[in-house]
């Protein structure tokens, strides 16, 4: 089967290129990983270049193209069969997927006015009522994942799932603004924070300085990523963040993170300002649909809510 390559936005500012990139590092698949620098004036034209849309994240997959975060996750949770993509049950499952497309549809008065800065050292910042409706409605989702679904593990609906790709990026908004949380929620946000993938992309974003395009490269292991951004900044990064009641995201290395605004995500993926051109890229000869994409391995593709054979 050909290989993967996630193309992804700046990781400092990328929170829907975050989602599916976590799935990802999450399950061990071994994937390319092209990283676009955001608010250039290049840029539009640089993810034109992958994504039909003119958005990241966009998943390679041989010639076949996937784009939008929400579907890139299921995609590979049905191409790879992932454990715990969805729950098995179908009341837990429905629950997740009706939150799951909530998050990616919905609350955008949180992201236009706490916009995602990886970075970001904790502090407040003024809430509307409406960005704080969007708050409260998140905690809401949390709280009933948990209480209802989360006893079987640790996530909101007990293994790590699609869903918690979805909702890793707003723990780290909370942290970030200092958002008051009850006890469930801070302590979700803090198992999100400890993730190792986590940390290895707050590490990676801390080192965009400043931002540039990266090749094409195998995606790392994260203890040897941590390593290489370590040996890669004069000031070390300490092992682990200080505890609070809500951890700061980001470690503590030279000032990295962009003025508070620079950049929002009000829409579904990524989208840096200046006009849509729906030319279409990476031109190729036509083949027939079925050669389009190489067949998985196996026998069969088995349905990713299905118990491993």
């Amino acid at each position: 089967m050909s290989g993967l390559t996630l193309c992804i936005g700046s990781k400092n500012l990328s929170s829907w290129s975050l989602r599916p990139w976590l799935l990802m590092r999450h399950h061990g698949l071994p994937f390319k990983e092209i990283v676009v620098a955001l608010d250039r004036p290049e840029t539009h034209e640089r993810i034109l270049e992958r994504s039909p849309s003119g958005r990241v994240p966009v998943l390679l997959h041989g010639r076949l193209r996937v784009w939008e975060s929400l579907a890139i996750c299921e995609y590979l949770a049905e191409t790879f069969a992932l454990p715990g993509a969805w729950p098995m049950d179908p009341a837990a499952r429905a629950f997740a997927r009706s939150v799951a497309h909530e998050m990616h549809s919905g609350f955008a008065d949180l992201r236009r006015e706490l916009p995602f800065n990886a970075t970001r050292r904790p502090a407040t910042a003024p809430v509307s009522a409406a960005a704080g409706a969007d708050i409260d409605r998140v905690r809401a989702i949390w709280s009933e994942a948990r209480s209802r679904f989360g006893w079987q593990g640790d996530w909101l609906l007990g293994p790590f799932g699609i869903v918690d790709a979805m909702f890793a990026p707003v723990a780290l908004r909370f942290a970030g603004y200092a958002i008051s949380l009850g006890p469930t929620e801070t302590e979700y946000v803090q198992r999100v924070l400890k993730h190792p993938a986590i940390e290895e992309w707050i590490e990676a974003a801390a080192l965009e300085q400043p931002a540039r395009e990266a090749p094409a490269a195998l995606a790392e292991p994260p203890q040897k990523a941590k390593t290489r951004a370590a040996e890669a900044t004069a000031e070390p990064v300490p092992a682990k963040a200080q505890p609070a009641a809500v951890p700061p995201p980001a470690p503590a290395v030279a000032a990295v993170a962009a003025a508070d605004g620079d950049h929002d995500d009000i829409g579904e993926d990524e989208m840096p300002p200046g006009p849509v051109k729906r030319t279409p890229p990476l031109q190729q000869k036509a083949r027939p649909v079925a050669k389009d994409v190489p067949p998985p391995a196996g026998d069969r593709v088995r349905s990713f809510i299905l118990p491993p054979d």
